[in-house]
C-alpha cells in the first residue's frame, strides 16, 4: 500500500474511534463519578419547571395521604389548593437545592453498585429512583400542625420515589458500559496513535497538513455523529419509565445527556476550526513538497 493509501486508511480508523472515544470519555469523567453526576444534575434545583413539577408529585401524594388517614371533618374544602401552597412552599425553601443533590447522590450510588457488580436484589420491573420523600415529610408535617388538634395526629411513614432507570435495563447493560468504561483511556491514546502515524506517512509538508486537517474534520464528523445519536437515545431511556414519570425523569435525563452534547459540540467545533487552520496553512507559500 502507498504511504497515502496508509495515510488514508489511518485517517478513517481515527475517525471511527471519535464518537466511541467522545462517548466513552464522557461516561468516564461525567457519569461514571457521583461528585461530577451531582454537579451536572444540581443546577436543576434552580429551575422552575423541575420545582413544578416536583410540587404536582408531592402535592398529588400529600392529599391521598391525609385523605387516607386525617379525618375529613379536620381538613380544609379546599385541601387540593392548600396542599399544592404548602408543597411549593417546601420546594422553594433554602434547603431544596441541598436536598436534590443528596436524593441523587443517594441514586447515583444505586446506579454505579448495578452497573459494576450487584447482582443480587435486581428486580425485572425494579428502577434506580430519586427519593423525594423526605419532601412529602415536610409538607404533610407543616400541613398537620396547621389543622385543629395536629399535634395528636400520627401519620404513618410516607414513601415516594421519582424513577429513572430500570434496574434490569443496566444490569442488561453492564458489560457495554464497563467496556465503555475500560476504553474512556485507551480509544483516545489509539486516536492519537492513529493520527500522528497518518501524519508522519504523509508526504511532504503540506500533505500532512492536508492530513492534520483531515483527521481534524474527522473529529468534527464523530461529534456530530453523537449529536444526532443523543436525542434518540434519551427518548428510548424516558420511555422506560411509566407514562406519568416520563416529563419528570426527561427532565434529569435530558440535563444529563445535555453535557454529552456540549462534549460532542466541542469537538464540532474545534475540529472545524483545526481543520480549516491547518488546510489553509497548507496552501500557503514557502512550504516545501518533499520531507
Amino acid at each position: 500500500m502507498t504511504r497515502l493509501g496508509l495515510a488514508a486508511l489511518a485517517v478513517v480508523l481515527a475517525t471511527v474511534l471519535v464518537p466511541l472515544g467522545i462517548t466513552s470519555t464522557w461516561l468516564s469523567l461525567r457519569v461514571d463519578s457521583t461528585e461530577a453526576y451531582v454537579d451536572t444534575v444540581a443546577p436543576l434545583a434552580d429551575d422552575p419547571e423541575l420545582r413544578d413539577a416536583l410540587a404536582d408529585e408531592v402535592a398529588g401524594a400529600a392529599v391521598a395521604a391525609l385523605v387516607g388517614n386525617v379525618p375529613a371533618a379536620l381538613l380544609p374544602d379546599s385541601l387540593d389548593t392548600a396542599v399544592r401552597a404548602a408543597t411549593q412552599r417546601v420546594v422553594d425553601n433554602d434547603g431544596f437545592p441541598e436536598f436534590w443533590r443528596k436524593a441523587n447522590a443517594d441514586a447515583h450510588r444505586e446506579f454505579l453498585a448495578i452497573v459494576h457488580d450487584r447482582d443480587k436484589g435486581v428486580v425485572a420491573d425494579g428502577y434506580v429512583f430519586i427519593d423525594i420523600g423526605p419532601l412529602l415529610d415536610d409538607v404533610l408535617a407543616d400541613f398537620v400542625a396547621e389543622l385543629p388538634g395536629g399535634s395528636n395526629i400520627d401519620l404513618p411513614p410516607q414513601s415516594l420515589l421519582v424513577p429513572v432507570v430500570p434496574e434490569s435495563r443496566l444490569e442488561q447493560a453492564r458489560g457495554a458500559y464497563q467496556a465503555l468504561d475500560f476504553l474512556a483511556v485507551w480509544v483516545p491514546l489509539g486516536w492519537a496513535a492513529l493520527v500522528a502515524f497518518a501524519v508522519i506517512v504523509a508526504h511532504g509538508v503540506r500533505g500532512r497538513l492536508r492530513t492534520g486537517a483531515a483527521c481534524a474534520i474527522g473529529v468534527a464528523i464523530g461529534g456530530a455523529l453523537v449529536l444526532l445519536l443523543t436525542q434518540p437515545v434519551t427518548d428510548a431511556v424516558v420511555e422506560q419509565v411509566d407514562a406519568e414519570k416520563q416529563d419528570l425523569a426527561r427532565l434529569v435525563v435530558e440535563v444529563v445527556v445535555s453535557s454529552l452534547d456540549s462534549s460532542a459540540l466541542t469537538a464540532v467545533i474545534g475540529g472545524l476550526v483545526i481543520g480549516a487552520g491547518l488546510l489553509v496553512g497548507s496552501f500557503l507559500p514557502g512550504r516545501s513538497r518533499q520531507f
